[in-house]
């Protein structure tokens, strides 16, 4: 990154191809970074849930294989597993203690179960992305991660738990090495070496286990280097629907915390994968979740994890300034090449446990800061704070105990762990901040006869809102170019017609705010267009200015301007800064009086 904080722009974008030393150097150096999860989250997750070593090699074989395969369709542009982007596969870190629960509860049979379900509805509910848009604001966002990240620090807490008294002092010695050359590196170290923090303080970690006689060798070396894995039987079909009843609410919301979490990092890859600034494609999020969801359920069939998008994908492509999507076959590559490495599988097995916890908590940390900032940032009232706070001390008051339902109720199943209870009450909150502010809405056909009747209902709202005719007439004419735009949009699509648009308008605190959604049309997002006319040539081409009259008039009408494309819808909101200058001054006034 540059010194002010901004990405730099990248060599190579997704579609352009580098040379072949290029590519094999730094898709060997993806491949090696991201190796390191594949291999010692499942271990982790079959140690703490007491299961055999078969079923510890399966689940590590099958992260890296389905891992590899999602990631090398990612590659290629096939129908709806192509992408724009360059993105790599990995378990997901949120699905830990969840998982663990699952396994020593109701057996691999039933984690399968649950993954592949878990997998399902993410793909359900990815590809209706639109409809959730009020719903999943930064806030929520920042608030499921949170609630994650507190399931997920005690499970880990207590990884050391089983180690030998003569080896108790080993704990904090090898805690406190990890994390603190982890924390070096990553903060202070030189910039590239960076995002290497995480796999420099695992080997600090092992050479500290090694020396201390921690390490368990005789597992690495009575591992062969080339080979089949012994995993044992396949999961099966022994499903322990006790079990799977009790933990399916939790591993939806989980799957409902993983989609948050990759709509964040998909939107930041598209940021660092270009050279000229691009509205993000929501379409490409879409895409994501369907791709990660399929990979999920192949995941969990195969007896593994739930699988994500890397979190270190943007910060790498940042760093070597490479987004190019061939990294992604050298990286799937190495995955496959590595399932058949059995050493490899070995030395994560052999990792002792308070070595993983480092490795995973001090690995989340940067991430729940980010997420806390910015969520703080965004605050913009006391509904909003409480959305974010009510949630959170359900959440940790249930994760620590301090608060508890009656076993046997109708709530036990959602109220076991923090992240169920929390998220499911940052629903209730979320909707219900969405309710408060009054809506009206219209559906009208995307032709010029409903022009007047368009005009009709932002008159009658601007009448019961009690704006001036100044501010009635601005709103009246930025709804007008708004659905101009919609229609050419349209035209461009589908010229024979027959599309329909709904028209909201609601009042939030820097105006009031026009959302005009209709179906997918396929043309360029509005809001690169705006951003081409704010170039000085603009200004001198005649052609375009006639063909973008009614972008020129909805910017000068409007204080925000935002389209989004999804794949089975366009939105498009516009903010006009009308109807809150007496409330500004009712506060204005009130402030006065006080001091």
């Amino acid at each position: 990154m540059t010194a002010g904080g901004a990405p730099l722009a990248p060599t190579y974008e997704p579609d352009e191809i580098p040379s072949r030393r290029i590519t094999a150097g730094i898709g060997a150096q993806l491949g090696l970074l991201m190796v390191v999860p594949l291999a010692i989250l499942p271990a982790l997750v079959v140690q703490l849930a007491g299961e055999s070593d078969g079923t510890g090699a399966r689940a590590v074989v099958a992260s890296m294989v389905v891992c590899g395969i999602t990631t090398l369709l990612l590659t290629a542009k096939l129908g709806r597993l192509r992408s724009d982007s360059l993105y790599v596969a990995t378990v997901d870190l949120v699905s830990l203690p969840f998982c663990i629960l699952a396994l020593a509860s109701g057996g691999p049979a039933t984690l399968a179960a649950l993954v592949v379900v878990s997998g399902l509805f993410q793909v359900v509910i990815g590809l209706r992305l639109s409809y959730l848009r009020r719903l999943v604001t930064p806030q929520v966002r920042g608030t499921v991660l949170i609630l994650a990240f507190a399931a997920v620090v005690p499970v880990l807490a207590d990884a050391g738990s089983s180690m030998e008294e003569r080896l108790d002092w080993f704990v904090p010695v090898s805690v406190v090495g990890t994390a603190l050359t982890i924390v070096l590196i990553s903060v202070w170290g030189p910039r590239p070496w960076r995002i290497w923090g995480p796999a420099l303080g695992l080997a600090v970690g092992l050479a500290v286990a090694a020396g201390l006689g921690a390490y368990d060798f005789e597992l690495v070396a009575d591992a062969a280097w080339v080979g089949f894995a012994d995993v044992g039987s396949s999961p099966g079909w022994g499903i322990d629907y006790e079990t799977f009843g009790s933990m399916l609410p939790s591993f939806l919301i989980v799957s409902f915390a993983i989609l948050v979490r990759m709509q964040g990092i998909s939107s930041n890859t598209q940021m660092v994968s270009w050279r000229t600034r691009r509205a993000l494609d929501f379409r490409e999020v879409q895409r994501a979740n369907w791709r990660m969801g399929v990979g999920t359920m192949l995941s969990g069939a195969a007896g593994s994890l739930p699988v994500t998008i890397a979190g270190v994908g943007p910060a790498f492509i940042n760093q070597t300034r490479c987004a190019s999507r061939r990294l992604g076959a050298i990286a799937g590559s190495f995955f496959l090449l590595a399932a058949f490495v059995p050493k490899l599988r070995a030395i994560a097995l052999a990792i002792p446990r308070p070595i993983l916890a480092a490795y995973v908590i001090v690995a989340l940390v940067p991430l729940v800061l980010r997420v806390v900032i910015s969520s703080i940032q965004r605050l913009r009232s006391a509904r909003d704070a409480l959305v974010i706070l009510l949630p959170l001390v359900v959440g940790l008051c249930v994760e620590f105990g301090l608060l508890s339902f009656p076993a046997g109720t109708v709530w036990d199943a959602v109220s076991q762990n923090g992240l169920t209870a929390g998220s499911l009450v940052l629903v209730v909150a979320a909707a219900a901040n969405t309710a408060v502010g009054r809506r009206a809405s219209l559906e009208i056909e995307l032709d010029a006869r409903s022009i007047a009747q368009m005009r009709e209902f932002v008159t009658d709202f601007a009448q019961r809102r009690r704006f001036d005719a100044l501010g009635s007439e601005r709103l009246e004419a930025a709804a007008e170019e708004a659905l101009a735009v919609i229609g050419e949009h349209a035209s461009s699509s589908s010229p024979g017609g027959g599309r329909r648009v709904r028209v909201t308008l609601g009042m939030i605190r820097s105006g009031t705010e026009l959302e005009f959604v209709s179906g997918p049309s396929g043309a360029q997002n509005l809001e690169e267009r705006i951003a081409l006319l704010a170039e000085p040539e603009a200004e001198t081409m005649e052609t375009a200015i006639e063909r973008d009259a009614a972008v020129r008039l909805l910017r000068h009408y409007a204080s925000e301007v935002s389209h989004r494309q999804y794949l089975e819808a366009e939105i498009l909101t516009a903010v006009v800064p009308v109807g809150v200058s007496r409330r500004r001054l009712r506060s204005g006034r009130r402030q006065g009086r006080t001091s």
